[in-house]
């Protein structure tokens, strides 16, 4: 309900601020030389502008400057800056992100690593649609919190990456680069430093043509003019030194904006919010504010970031000056009542445009007149799908809807032809656009069987634990996929040929939020997803493990089988499956028993149609993040198998009492445990009394605002003789200062080497040896990281079980705690077994039953 109240009061300010979303993604298609050398330009349905907004982007029409803001992170941009630079001084503001946000942490649900990955990229372009500026990426991986650079960029591979931001820099070639760490920084996170030095090396070898030559030839070198970094206070004082900006490039970004009724302050606050899967809602800041650059490399600067350098239309030439001219003329017959009369005078800007001599800035600017054309007609042109999902091979009915809404002033239009490039279809259509009626026109056409599935394409090949696997070069740093089946439409405007790319979306009439459009899915004929992602065997007994096929588009028939390791046995061999039309579904079971020796293997469901196709697809949808809307991926259809001997003690109920979020419950009834969701009927030790233990999920003392309530019940129960087990919580807004029977102080501190030695300093212990008795052995293949957040300090009560650490780093000994209370035990875990025990880690585990059979 939280999500949804938020996004509803967003949602004013998002269709406020879609100024310029229809122009960055024709930006993005201008980057494509089309075959006759003037590329469409890209329209979305839901990005027109109003009169105020028109002006503006009239205003950035004569402003020819661009800036690449490069941080390591999604929620590691400056948006007051992005803000200011795409909103106030007109231009070109991009931010490249290295990562994805793949390896953080999620306050809205339990969806991790390739999930949030994808989750945080939507929550960036949701901040861009806010700001006004582009984004980009790079195939690096965020694989974890890393306290160094040299460690990062070893994990994503330094020469890569550095590919890959050259390839940025030279496909958007700002004039300035600013980073928002210091290339020396070891204070914070080892990608923020890696991400800075990156650039540093990335602003020179831009420029090299020597460096990634195998780059294509329309982003060829580029130097930029300077490069900056973003300091302030935070940097000085975390190195306990007092901030002296003497000598620093500043600049003032806190004004206001009347055309978009806005300061750039509260555009940021809205913008820097949208991440919410990390709690970054902002509270808005309003009045003066000045940020601070560092020179790094370039020409030095005096009195601004883009000191001495040409942002006008005098730097491409003396064409370029006639250019301003009549955009300057423009602007002052603009009549925002009347935008349609301003058509005639922009045709006569985008004839100018072609006697240009720098292409690249005569297709960015075209691709923005052309956007502003479209609002000045009050153009509506849009290609809506029959259905939200296709399939290769198949028929898919589109239906083009058009109309101009200018008014009595608008010119004349009409839409001369349609042309799908996917499968080289051309339709004439000759038809007039009136301003009355809507017009419509359906297609048919066949997609391609080689059209690919609509899984993000970082995912579709395997990569390494730091580094995406994309093989097409064109595809890199963009941070969705371009549109599977675009369709573009060339309009007659006042006698000239205009052309627009649309991208097919499915459309529903939702009963609370009326029209929503979803991106049309290339999906195969029927999807397999497997109940679980890991299915963990603690002994030698069967499985029965059911799988949901689904039908993407149209009825299908065939067969599914599953193919298992060898030494596994499945039952039966196949299974029948046959789905009466699209979205219908059947749950089949099947039997797996697992072989005696212990390790792991990956099952995979293969679904066979009646005429012989085979797929091993699943379709995964993202849900419960309102400001996003649905998302869908499309991976393997593979579970993980393991074979492993892990047992526990007493009844096998368990109590668990959410947080932020996280699978253990499910993984808990991998191994036999019976788990009961807590609510507010069970905040008492009596009711809790039938559990054998109770489990606090991640982040509960950050989340939960009723947690100090349940503190005593859960020290009640377990001095009954239950276990208590809290999982970890971050030092931020703490809804308690106190977290079980004796007090302990949470640090910052963590463990990020997933294979640091795991040093036994109670090895006697019971949590160590019962019923599993655990070795060194029980702390491999463990993921990502040990563990975050550990206590620093801690009343003599508790009993520190492991010490650990990064390597050449201090002994950390708080990251499993353990106490008596009473007849029982209370646990506090820093280790992440949030991420363990769903990764089917066998060690992992074996220690979490053995600390919930405490006692037993």
């Amino acid at each position: 309900m939280l999500l949804r109240v938020c996004w509803l009061r967003l949602r004013a300010l998002i269709v406020i601020c879609m100024l310029w979303t229809t122009a960055v993604a024709a930006i993005a298609a201008a980057e494509e030389p089309a075959a006759d050398g003037e590329a469409p330009s890209q329209l979305s349905p839901t990005s027109s502008m109003n009169a105020a907004e028109i002006q503006l982007a009239l205003q950035k029409l004569n402003v020819l400057g661009r800036v690449l803001y490069v941080a390591a992170h999604p929620d590691d941009e400056n948006t007051a800056l992005l803000a200011h630079w795409a909103n106030g001084a007109h231009f070109d503001a991009a931010y490249l992100s290295i990562t994805r946000g793949d390896g953080g942490q999620n306050l809205l649900g339990s969806d991790l690593r390739e999930k949030l990955g994808v989750i945080r990229t939507q929550e960036l372009l949701a901040a861009r649609r806010i700001d006004h500026a582009q984004q980009f990426f790079t195939r690096a991986n965020d694989f974890g919190f890393s306290k160094n650079p040299e460690e990062t960029l070893r994990f994503w591979d330094r020469e890569k990456m550095l590919a890959d931001v050259v390839w940025v820099i030279r496909k958007f070639q700002p004039d300035v680069i600013v980073t928002r760490f210091s290339p020396e920084d070891r204070l914070t996170h080892g990608h923020h430093t890696a991400s800075a030095q990156l650039t540093v090396e990335a602003f020179r070898a831009a420029a090299d043509p020597a460096r990634f030559p195998e780059q294509p030839a329309f982003a060829g070198p580029w130097q930029a003019r300077r490069l900056l970094w973003n300091t302030s206070a935070f940097f000085a004082q975390a190195r306990g030194q007092t901030f002296n900006p003497a000598g620093m490039l500043t600049e003032e970004i806190g004004g206001y904006n009347a055309l978009l009724g806005r300061s750039y302050l509260e555009i940021a606050a809205a913008s820097r919010s949208m991440h919410k899967s990390q709690g970054f809602g902002v509270a808005v800041a309003r009045g003066a504010r000045k940020e601070y650059f560092q020179l790094l490399d370039g020409e030095p600067a005096k009195t601004g970031v883009f000191d001495g350098i040409d942002t006008g239309w005098s730097r491409v030439g003396a064409n370029g000056v006639a250019v301003a001219e009549k955009i300057r003329a423009a602007l002052a017959a603009y009549r925002p009542a009347d935008p349609a009369a301003s058509v005639p005078a922009l045709l006569e800007i985008r004839r100018a445009l072609s006697a240009v001599g720098n292409q690249a800035w005569a297709e960015r600017k075209r691709a923005e007149l052309d956007a502003i054309l479209a609002a000045c007609l009050g153009l509506h042109l849009e290609a809506v799908a029959a259905r939200p999902a296709a399939v290769p091979g198949q028929k898919l009915e589109l239906k083009i809807e058009a109309i101009v809404r200018g008014g009595a002033d608008a010119p004349p239009v009409r839409l001369r032809a349609l042309r799908l490039p996917t499968t080289d279809e051309n339709f004439a259509v000759g038809t007039d656009i009136g301003t009355r009626e809507l017009f419509t026109k359906t297609l048919s056409p066949t997609l391609p069987e080689s059209l690919p599935f609509s899984q993000p394409y970082w995912l579709r090949e395997p990569g390494t634990t730091g580094t995406f696997a994309v093989s097409d070069q064109r595809l890199i740093g963009r941070p969705e996929n371009p549109p599977a089946l675009p369709v573009e439409a060339t309009l007659e405007i006042n006698g000239e040929a205009v052309r627009y790319t649309l991208e097919p979306h499915f459309r529903r009439t939702d009963p609370v939020d009326g029209e929503v459009r979803a991106p049309l899915v290339i999906a195969p004929p029927a999807c397999t997803n497997f109940a679980d992602a890991v299915f963990v065997f603690p002994d030698r007994e069967s499985k029965r493990i059911t799988v949901r096929t689904s039908a993407t588009a149209d009825a299908v028939r065939g067969q599914l089988a599953l193919e298992a390791p060898p030494g596994w046995r499945v039952e039966p061999a196949s299974i029948p499956i046959e789905l009466a039309g699209a979205n219908a579904e059947a749950v089949s079971t099947f039997t797996v028993t697992p072989p005696e020796t212990l390790g792991q293997g990956t099952l995979r469901a293969v679904f066979t149609t009646t005429d012989g196709h085979k797929s091993s697809i699943s379709r995964e949808r993202i849900t419960g993040y309102a400001h996003l809307g649905v998302q869908t991926l499309l991976p393997a259809a593979e579970a993980k198998l393991v074979r492993a001997d892990i047992r526990h003690l007493g009844s096998g109920r368990v109590g668990y009492l959410p947080g932020a979020g996280d699978d253990i419950p499910a993984s808990l009834a991998q191994i036999g445990y019976a788990v009961t969701t807590l609510n507010e009927a069970d905040r008492n030790a009596v009711a809790l009394a039938r559990f054998d233990a109770v489990v606090v999920g991640v982040r509960a003392f950050n989340t939960r605002e009723d947690i100090g309530s349940w503190l005593p019940e859960l020290i009640a129960f377990a001095a009954r003789g239950g276990v208590v087990l809290e999982q970890y919580n971050t030092t931020a807004e703490l809804k308690s200062d106190r977290f079980g029977p004796y007090p302990f102080h949470l640090s910052r501190e963590r463990v990020t080497d997933e294979t640091a030695e795991m040093r036994f300093l109670a090895p006697e212990h019971p949590a160590l040896n019962v019923p599993n008795q655990l070795s060194a052995a029980d702390f491999e293949g463990w993921v990502q990281e040990r563990g975050l957040y550990f206590p620093d300090t801690w009343d003599a009560a508790w009993t520190p079980l492991f010490s650990a650490n990064d390597p050449g780093e201090k002994p950390l000994d708080g990251g499993l705690l353990v106490a008596r209370v009473g007849e029982g035990y209370f646990v506090y875990t820093g280790l992440a077994f949030f991420r363990e025990l769903p990764a089917g880690v066998p060690g992992a585990y074996r220690l979490f039953a053995n600390l919930l059979s405490l006692g037993k």
